[in-house]
Parts: C-alpha cells; structure tokens; sequence
C-alpha cells in the first residue's frame, strides 16, 4: 500500500506500512496555549490496539497535502495525548499552516487528517476565543482557582487483560493494578500540570443517616475550568493543595466560540483515599 491511500478500517491494512486512516484519530483539536505556541490534541478510536509503545510525532507544513516531503517534525513524544509547538506560526485571514499527528505502533504507521493552525475558527473568531481564554485563565490563576494535575483516561491502546471480561470487554475490578479501572493498560497518561480549577463546595455536606448510624458525606462537587485541553468524563484532577482526588463525572461547556467549547462547569465526584487513583504517579508530562 503507498503513501495517501486511505482506508476505513485497519484490519485491511498490512503491518509496517505508510498510510493514512481517517477512523484512527478522532476529536483532533488545535487550541492556544496560554504561555504561547498551540496545542494539538486528539483521541484514538478504541478498535486501535496494537501492541507495543506508541510514538505520536506533531508535523507542520503548509500544503495540507499527504505527501510526506511537504511536512517537517516539530516535537515527538511516547504515550500522550497532545503535543505543543512553542513556535508562534504565522496567522492572517487564510490560514496556510497545517498540523498533522503521525503515530508509529511498532506494527503500523498512521497520519491524521491534517487540520490548520486555527482548527475550524476563521482569523476573526480564532482572536475572540485566544482572548477569552487568556480573560478566563487570569482568573482562575491568580484570584478563584486551585492548580492541580490532569489526568487524561485512556479510551484506547492495549486491552488490560487481568480484568477485562474477554467476551463483553466488561471491565471487572475497579481497583485493578494494570489499567486503574478503565480496561486499557496504563490506565491514565502521564499527569499534565497547571491545571486551573475553580471548586465550588457548596454542593458539600456532611449528613447523619439513622439507617446507617453514622455520617454520610457529599461528595460531589462543582468546578469551573478552561478547555483547554478538552476533558471528558472520567478524567482525573489532583488538587496540589490537598493532594484529593477528583473524577470528573460531567462536562457542560457554558462559553463557546463557534461551537468551540472556551469554558467548562463541571461535576465531579470526589474520590476517597482508597480508591486505586491515588497510586497514579505524579510525574508530569
């Protein structure tokens, strides 16, 4: 198979070939970075499980094109699910930069689609949401909000084999070792650092239960947070303050920019000192 031939799905795709699947990457995003550069993030189709370590590769060009002398490495980073370019790309009214994820397995090598600089934001609206966002952040940083540590969930890769049912896929020990819970091995990727969220305890409390004789805590929780990078369900933050725990267990985007979620409320469960995410490394990306 050559370079550019697409294909939908990858058992008919031979191993160590060059190709480009458009089922492979999905929810590919290109955001700002607060400290400058941009964010290029994405998510793998679950029916992605090759074995062996992942090496996703960020390429930039200016053709948008599948060939592979029109695209140049930026940054290149094993196990993760977004990469940054510090550079600061040229930007007008049309966009000629291009991005593109090149991810080797070991068994195969992929391409996503490539999207441009401002991903699907004209020049005009790209301005109003960098603004907004850097509005936002000033003010979880220096006044309402707590830093923390992101913890992104794997919803692909290699299956957990201790606690994965192997006819349902049902993962069965939420305690397990290998995957944390969430039936891929690895679990989570490695933490992302100043994560900026403003926790409401309001929700909080703390009541007597006769049936059970004994106290019963709240423990959901509402909090703000930029979207940058985009989260979903099942996420974890660890607020450095206290070293807790959090499972975000729903996202609502409350400020949107073309259909581009700026600024989160979300709900999240607090999770109690036994629950295996608190052996999570805080190593950070």
């Amino acid at each position: 198979m050559s370079d550019g031939i697409r294909c939908d799905s990858h058992e008919k795709c031979p191993a160590g070939v060059l190709f480009d699947c458009d089922y492979v990457f999905r929810d590919m995003t290109v955001l700002p970075v607060r400290e400058g550069g941009t964010m290029v993030q994405w998510t793998l189709h679950p029916q992605v499980r090759d074995r062996g370590e992942y090496r996703f590769t960020l390429q930039v060009g200016n053709a948008g094109v599948t060939d592979k002398h029109a695209w140049k490495d930026v940054v290149s980073e094993p196990e993760t699910w977004f990469l940054i370019d510090p550079a600061q790309r040229l930007r007008g009214n049309f966009s000629y930069t291009h991005y593109r994820i090149r991810l080797d397995t070991g068994e195969r090598v992929y391409h996503s689609v490539p999207l441009h600089t401002m991903g699907r934001l004209r020049y005009e609206d790209w301005r109003v949401y960098v603004s907004v966002m850097r509005a936002e952040h000033v003010q979880l940083s220096r006044k309402t909000g707590v830093q923390g540590l992101l913890y992104k969930r794997r919803i692909s890769g290699v299956p957990c084999i201790k606690c994965r049912d192997f006819n349902t896929d049902e993962v069965r020990d939420a305690h397990c070792p290998d995957c944390f819970g969430t039936g891929w091995f690895g679990g989570y990727y490695k933490p992302m650092p100043c994560a900026w969220f403003n926790v409401d305890p309001a929700d909080a409390s703390i009541q007597y239960d006769v049936n059970t004789q004994g106290p019963v805590t709240n423990t959901r929780f509402e909090a703000r947070a930029i979207a940058s990078p985009l989260l979903i369900t099942g996420d974890v933050w660890l607020n450095q303050q206290s070293s807790e725990r959090f499972r975000i267990m729903q996202v609502m985007p409350i400020v949107e920019q073309k259909g581009i979620p700026v600024v989160y409320k979300l709900a999240m469960e607090r999770l109690p000192f036994s629950d295996i995410t608190y052996k999570l490394p805080r190593v950070v990306t």
